[in-house]
C-alpha cells in the first residue's frame, strides 16, 4: 500500500532509503501494462501441469520485518517448528525475507520465467489483485479447506476476494487510526480520556489545541503519501457500501457530488483554519508523524505498530487513539480500517497443495499469538484471542474492529487514480489560491485517463464481486 503511508523498521519511516512502497510501485509501473496482458481476465489459476504436491523444498518470500519489527524472527522460528513437525514429508519450508525496493520486481521477474517462490507476499487489496488479473497467483481457495476460509476475518478476505475466489491470505492487519496527545489535550481545556468523535467536535478541538501554542496536526505532503490517507480517512464518509468506492471505476458513476467530494471540502476547512503544520508541504510524512513523537504536534496519522511504539515510549496517560471524527451520513461514516496484508500461492508453484497445508498452519492459534508477541502483528481471524492483547491502544483498536466497518479507500481503487488525482488534487489545496473544484476536476481526470488506457483493468472492476 503504501496502503498506509510509508513504513520501515521503525513505523513511520520510509521503506528504504531509496524506495518506499510507493516509489517502488511508481518506478514499477505497477499498472501500466496491464492492459497488453490478453489473458489477464482469466486469471484463474495454474494448469497443473507440474503437479500440486512435487516435493522438493518450499520456497516462501515474505516480508514485514519493515513495519513489525520482530516478524523475522517469528517467521523463522516458526518454519523451523514446521519443518521440524514432520508435517510435511515432502520437502522443508525455505523462507526469505525480501527487500521492500525489490519485493515486486524480483516476483514478476520470477513471475515471467515461472520459476520462483511456492508462497509469495502482497501488500493487500488491488496491489495484490494486479498479479491476479497478470496471472501470477493460484486461487488460494482451491488448495485450503473450507473450513479454514471461514475461520478468516470477512473483512480481511473481501480486499483479495475476486471473481468468485480467495486469492490472498490474509497475513497480518494494521488498524489505522490517529495518535492524540492527552496531556496537550488537557492543556488546552479537553477531556483527554474523551477525543473528538463528531466534526465540530474536531474542529472546535483543534481550534483550542491551537490557541494552548501547539501545532493541531503534524503532518508532511512533500513526498506524495499524504494523499492516500485522507482520502482514506476521509473519502468514504459518504459511502453506504464499498460498492459506492468502486462504482466510479467501473463506470457506473462521476467522481463528483456530495458523496464523492465532501470530503475534500471538509479537509480544505482544516487547511484554511490553519490547522495543519505550515512547513506540511516541505517535509515528508514521516517526519510530520515525528513531530508527534517529539510532542511538538498533538494528532497525527497513524498506524497500529507506531501507536503502540508512541505507547510504550511516551505511556498510556500521554498517547491516546481516536477514530476518524465523523461528518457523513453514510453508512461507512463510522468506520474503523484495518486493512490487511496477505500471503498467496503462486500460479507457477508444483507444490500449491502443500503451500496451503503451510499457510494454515500460520492460523493455528498458537502461531498467531507467537507472531503478536513477537512484532505486535494481529491475525485477521475469528480465533484470534483478544485476551492476547497487551496494550491499551490495541484493545480500543481491538473493540472498534469487533463492532465497526472495516473500509480502507485506498485498497480498492487502482495506483493511478492516488498518483495522477489525489496527490495533486490535495497537494494544491494546502497551496495558495488551491480550490475544491480543481481537485475534483484532476481526480476524474486521472480516473478518465486510467479508464482509457487500462481497458483489461476496467473488465477486471466490473466483474469484481464483493464478498459479503
Amino acid at each position: 500500500m503504501q496502503a498506509f503511508g510509508p513504513r520501515a523498521s521503525t513505523p513511520g519511516r520510509p521503506l528504504t532509503p531509496g524506495l518506499d512502497r510507493r516509489q517502488l510501485l511508481r518506478a514499477l509501473g505497477v499498472t501500466a501494462g496491464l492492459a497488453s496482458f490478453p489473458g489477464l481476465l482469466a486469471a484463474c489459476g495454474s494448469d497443473g501441469d507440474g503437479g500440486a504436491n512435487a516435493s522438493g523444498d518450499l520456497l516462501v518470500w515474505y516480508w514485514g520485518e519493515q513495519e513489525a519489527a520482530g516478524l523475522k524472527k517469528f517467521f523463522e522460528a516458526q518454519v523451523q517448528a514446521y519443518n521440524s513437525s514432520g508435517t510435511d514429508s515432502a520437502g522443508k519450508v525455505q523462507a526469505v525475507l525480501q527487500e521492500s525496493d525489490t519485493l515486486y520486481t524480483a516476483f514478476r521477474t520470477a513471475a515471467e520465467a515461472k520459476k520462483g517462490p511456492d508462497v509469495q507476499f502482497f501488500w493487500g487489496g488491488t496491489q495484490a489483485l494486479e498479479d491476479v488479473w497478470m496471472g501470477h497467483v493460484e486461487p488460494l481457495s482451491d488448495h485450503v479447506s473450507s473450513e479454514f476460509l471461514d475461520q478468516l476475518d470477512t473483512d480481511a478476505r473481501r480486499e483479495t476476494y475476486w471473481d468468485g475466489k480467495q486469492w490472498g491470505m490474509p497475513f497480518y492487519q494494521i488498524g489505522t487510526a490517529w495518535a492524540y496527545n492527552k496531556q496537550m489535550f488537557a492543556k488546552a481545556g479537553l477531556d483527554p480520556e474523551v477525543p473528538p468523535a463528531t466534526w465540530d467536535e474536531f474542529v472546535t478541538a483543534l481550534t483550542a489545541l491551537k490557541k494552548s501554542g501547539v501545532v493541531p496536526l503534524g503532518a508532511g505532503f512533500k513526498d506524495a503519501y499524504l494523499g492516500g490517507w485522507l482520502i482514506s480517512y476521509l473519502g468514504g464518509q459518504n459511502f453506504d457500501s464499498i460498492d459506492d468506492a468502486i462504482a466510479v471505476f467501473r463506470g457506473e458513476a462521476e467522481y463528483s457530488g456530495t458523496k464523492y467530494t465532501e470530503w475534500l471540502e471538509r479537509l480544505k476547512e482544516l487547511i484554511d483554519r490553519g490547522l495543519f503544520n505550515d512547513d506540511v508541504l516541505s517535509i515528508d510524512l514521516y517526519q510530520g508523524q515525528q513531530m508527534f513523537e517529539s510532542q511538538e504536534a498533538a494528532i497525527t496519522n497513524s498506524v497500529q505498530p507506531q501507536i503502540v511504539g508512541f505507547e510504550r515510549k511516551l505511556g498510556a496517560d500521554t498517547v491516546g487513539v481516536m477514530r476518524t471524527p465523523v461528518y457523513g451520513t453514510g453508512a461507512l461514516a463510522d468506520f474503523f480500517p484495518a486493512p490487511s496484508q496477505v500471503l498467496t500461492i503462486t500460479s507457477f508453484s508444483p507444490r500449491q497443495d502443500r503451500a496451503g497445508t503451510f499457510l494454515e498452519y500460520l492460523h493455528e492459534p498458537e502461531v498467531m499469538k507467537a507472531m503478536y508477541e513477537a512484532c505486535g502483528a494481529i491475525t485477521p481471524d475469528k480465533r484470534f484471542d483478544p485476551a492476547w492483547l497487551n496494550t491499551e491502544a490495541d484493545k480500543k483498536m481491538a473493540e472498534w474492529k469487533s463492532s465497526l466497518p472495516n473500509f480502507w479507500y485506498q485498497y480498492y481503487y487502482p495506483f493511478p487514480f492516488e498518483r495522477d488525482g489525489v496527490t495533486p488534487g490535495v497537494q494544491q489545496l494546502f497551496q495558495p489560491g488551491g480550490t475544491v473544484a480543481n481537485a475534483v476536476s484532476t481526480m476524474q481526470e486521472a480516473i478518465d485517463k486510467w479508464r482509457r488506457e487500462q481497458p483489461a483493468q476496467v473488465k477486471a472492476y466490473q466483474q469484481w464481486q464483493l464478498l459479503s
